[in-house]
């Protein structure tokens, strides 16, 4: 698979990481080897997608309020809201380095709503899309998620 011009995009709720894929070439036992490392062009964090319910849900004395319709409510417009902006970063990144392909990583939970809220030429070059989360993962070992 060619990596060049790819970028990987790894989010949850609260974070998002963009890299960029470097192609780095060296000479080993007169032989010249290819590998590929990331680097980091994004990281984005969410606040909102990381504040407790009880931050959320506080009345103005800081007292909770403890409707579990309005709790439901107000967790699933905290996500559709942080997914909304995720998938306007994303379209933002895409706007600006062009790539000609796209490897995104994001929770099982949100995957299918994040990918349907980007716009169809975004999702149009997302080539590998894994229900996982890779936000907390080390840098060196993402890429081994896409390409193995």
């Amino acid at each position: 698979m060619k990596l060049e011009n790819t970028i990987v995009i790894v989010a949850d709720l609260g974070e998002l990481k963009a890299f960029e894929i470097k192609k780095n070439e060296g000479i080993i036992d007169n032989e010249v080897k290819i590998s590929h490392s990331l680097e980091i062009i994004n990281d984005e964090n969410f606040i909102e997608g990381r504040k407790k319910m009880s931050e959320l849900m506080s009345d103005n004395l800081g007292r909770m309020i403890h409707d579990t319709l309005d709790e439901h409510n107000a967790i699933e417009e905290q996500e559709n809201r942080t997914l909304k902006d995720i998938a306007q970063n994303i379209e933002a990144i895409v706007t600006q380095i062009k790539p000609k392909q796209i490897f995104l990583a994001f929770p099982k939970e949100h995957n299918h709503q994040l990918f349907d809220l980007l716009n169809k030429s975004v999702q149009a070059i997302i080539v590998k899309n894994l229900p996982l989360d890779l936000v907390k993962s080390e840098k060196n070992k993402i890429l081994e998620h896409f390409v193995n």
